[in-house]
Order: structure tokens, then sequence, then C-alpha cells
């Protein structure tokens, strides 16, 4: 390195304000962004090939209304990422809750899509792609410095990096509303966590806009609350006014399923209409194992039988073996008992408002499944349960193991990329 070329860093170095270098260094954004990119592109390139040289599905149509081709680079970028639910809530965001099957998608992502459409200029997809990757961006970021506080600089480098790469992790950059729902909850934790209950409960408020479940957070937070005030609230119990005021924080937390609500009520004078809607998805009620029970009777290993008689590139991308893994449950089976085997695990390693929050995060969509896919969504469902992987980082503490689990996992997430991108159904 030459004289000249060091004083131009160290100049360089020099107009970057230190508080910008403060907080790079803090939050490791060195190391967050590296993982980020790599996902990013990793999903991006096969998404993009996949358009271009994979056999694709239909498009879905609904409402009378298709997704408009998008140009130049949004094509290859945007266009394969907006599939399935992103049909959705592009509609939301281009028209609004038209019809009772809208419905069924909480509003402050498609909002968020129609808001940065108009103040820029550029198609609601677009603004939904950015969004989601600017979130996700964000989330790794909070979610590296949460860990990292209570378990170490390795256990947070492992845990955000599992996450950025397990098998169904490209929903982040997809326009869905995933990377807007783990922020929120990594945010409400982790300020719960550091006693600063009001932006805990703010967090908690816009996680219930986003997705019907964010109501639960109040149960861990509920949690970190006692083991915060639990002494004073003992010694209070009889007199409410005497209570820690942070408890009033905790009042925010059922405030975004309320403004939805009150929306629904307002524009279709119903505010339970996003319970209705979920009879469009073919959803029922049953008991856990009825769930399990349907879809271990819908699955089909066609595809499985056909990889080992021949396995071959070929045999895995053609169209029977990839509608047939899509359409039988194969995944949605699989990644559930990865879950369960994650949540018993998080029982072990972590405290009990993590282990509380996956479980109970987890067995509530098995009370309600689809009869088309019984297991519909698990795989991405279990994303934004950030715990399971802090607790995998934590287990997988021996590198061998670690790249053991990791790069099988990329593989994975690059096949479901190009089938997703493509139109076949995943999660």
């Amino acid at each position: 390195m030459t004289l000249r070329s060091t004083t131009l860093e160290i100049g360089m170095r020099d107009r970057v304000p230190p508080v910008i270098r403060r907080l790079a260094r803090d939050y490791h954004l060195s190391f967050v962004s590296a993982v980020f990119f790599g996902h990013w592109l990793l999903v991006t390139l096969a998404a993009a090939l996949a358009t271009q040289f994979a056999t694709a599905n239909p498009t879905v149509k609904a409402l009378g209304w298709s997704l408009p081709q998008l140009n130049g680079l949004g094509r290859y970028t945007v266009q394969p990422m907006r599939n399935w639910d992103g049909f959705w809530y592009s509609f939301i965001a281009n028209f609004g809750y038209v019809h009772e099957a809208t419905t069924a998608f909480w509003p402050l992502y498609p909002w968020s899509m129609r808001a940065v459409s108009d103040l820029f200029a550029m198609p609601v997809e677009v603004a939904g792609y950015l969004l989601s990757n600017i979130a996700f961006f964000f989330a790794l970021v909070f979610l590296h410095r949460f860990v990292a506080t209570q378990w170490g600089q390795d256990v947070a480098r492992r845990c955000i990096v599992l996450l950025a790469f397990f098998p169904t992790a490209f929903f982040f950059s997809a326009v869905y509303s995933e990377s807007f729902f783990l922020l929120f909850c990594v945010l409400a934790f982790s300020y719960a966590r550091s006693g600063r209950w009001w932006l805990a409960g703010l967090a908690a408020l816009l996680a219930g806009l986003t997705r019907n479940v964010g109501v639960l957070l109040a149960i861990p937070l509920g949690i970190m609350f006692l083991r915060q005030y639990g002494s004073a609230l003992r010694a209070h119990w009889r007199s409410p006014t005497a209570w820690p005021r942070q408890a009033l924080a905790l009042g925010l937390i059922p405030i975004g399923p309320i403004i939805y609500f009150l929306y629904l009520w307002n524009r279709f004078d119903n505010p339970l209409m996003t319970i209705e809607a979920q009879k469009g998805w073919a959803r029922i009620q049953a008991m856990p194992w009825t769930t399990f029970q349907m879809a271990f009777d819908q699955w089909e290993d066609g595809w499985l039988h056909a990889l080992l008689a021949s396995p071959t590139w070929a045999t895995l991308t053609s169209y029977p073996v990839r509608l047939s893994f899509a359409e039988y449950e194969s995944l949605d089976i699989m990644m559930a008992f990865v879950g369960i085997a994650l949540i018993v695990y998080t029982w072990r390693a972590l405290p009990i408002e993590y282990s509380s929050w996956v479980t109970i995060m987890f067995v509530l969509p098995l009370f309600s499944p689809s009869t088309v896919h019984p297991l519909m969504s698990v795989p991405r469902f279990l994303l934004v349960l950030f715990p399971l992987f802090i607790a995998l980082a934590i287990l997988l503490r021996w590198r061998g193991a670690f790249l053991a689990v990791l790069i099988p996992s990329s593989v994975f997430m690059l096949l479901l990329v190009i089938q997703f991108s493509t139109w076949f159904w995943v999660s």
C-alpha cells in the first residue's frame, strides 16, 4: 500500500462523522451488511435465472386482476418475488380493501407500500420489495445487537447467518410482510429487555397491525415486565395507582388489532370480517393432531421415488418432480418437525418468555388447518420466530456442525426460490 493511498483512506475515515463510525462499530454493520447482501444476492440471482430458464406455472389471477409486467431491472428483481401473497398485498396497495378476501391480509404492510409508491412515484410492488429488504436489513442489525448483548458475538453471528439462509428465508426479500413482522418483534423484545417499555409497546402495536398474531407479544412482554417489576406489583397489588407507570405501555399492544377492526367496521360494517375471510383459504377448526393426520393423508412421495431412481439435475428440475414436491405436503411436514425439534431445544436453552412465545406461535395455526394444505404456511411462520435461531446458534457452537446445517440449508433455499419465482406453491 502506497503512502498516497494510506493518506486517502485516513482522510476518508476522518470525513465520516464519529457518531456514524461508533454506530457502525457498535452494531457490527460490516458483518451484518455482508450477511444481508449475501442473502439478497443468492435470492436475486436464483429468482432471475429461474424466470428465464425454468419451467413456470401460469400466473395466479383473482378478483378479475392480474399482476402487470414490470420493465427494466424490476423484471428480474421484483417481478419474481411478488408471487402468491405478493399478489394480494399488491392488489390491496393498488385498490384498497374492496373485497372480503382482501381483509385476510392485515394493513400496515400494504398501506406502507401505497404510501411509498405515492411518495416516490413507483409501482406498488417495487415499493413493497424495497420495504421488505430494508426492514430485513434492520431486523438483522437489531437482532444481532440484541443477541450479542445476552449471548455474545459468536452466537449473534451464527444466529443471523442461520436466519438469513434458512430454507424459506427468501420470503424476507419478497413482497411479503415477514420482514416487517420480524423487525417489530425483535424491537419489542429488545426494548422490553432494556426497560424502554413505551417503545416496546409501540413495536408490539405495529406488529399487531402487521399480522393478527402480533397481539400475542403480550405474553412474552408480560413475562418480561413481571421479571422487572414483579416485586413492586406484589407490594402494591391492591392499589393499581401505585403500580409502575410503565405498565400502561402494555396497553398499547392490543391497539394494533383494534385499529384494524375499527377500520373494517367502518368499511364493511363487520369488524370481524378478517376472521371470516379465512374461509376463502379453506381453513377449518381442528385439533393439532387432526391437522397432522390430514397432512399425512395428503402426503405423496412421488418426487422422492423419482429422484432415488434417477438422481440427476434433469430429474430434480423436471416438472412432475417439482409439482409433486410443491403440492403434496412434503415441505410442510418436514419443516413442521424441524420446528418442533427447535422448540423443544428452545425450552432448554432460553428463558421462558422466548420458549413460551415460540410455542404458542407455532401451535396456534395447527388449530385452523386448510383442507388444501393442512400445514399451510408453517415453513414461513417459523421464519419470524427468531428465538428458534438463537437456540440453534447456541446448539451449533462447533464450526463443523454449523457448516453441516448452513450449507444444505442455503442450497435448499435456492431450490425453493426457483419454485416460488415460477409460481409453484412453497408455503
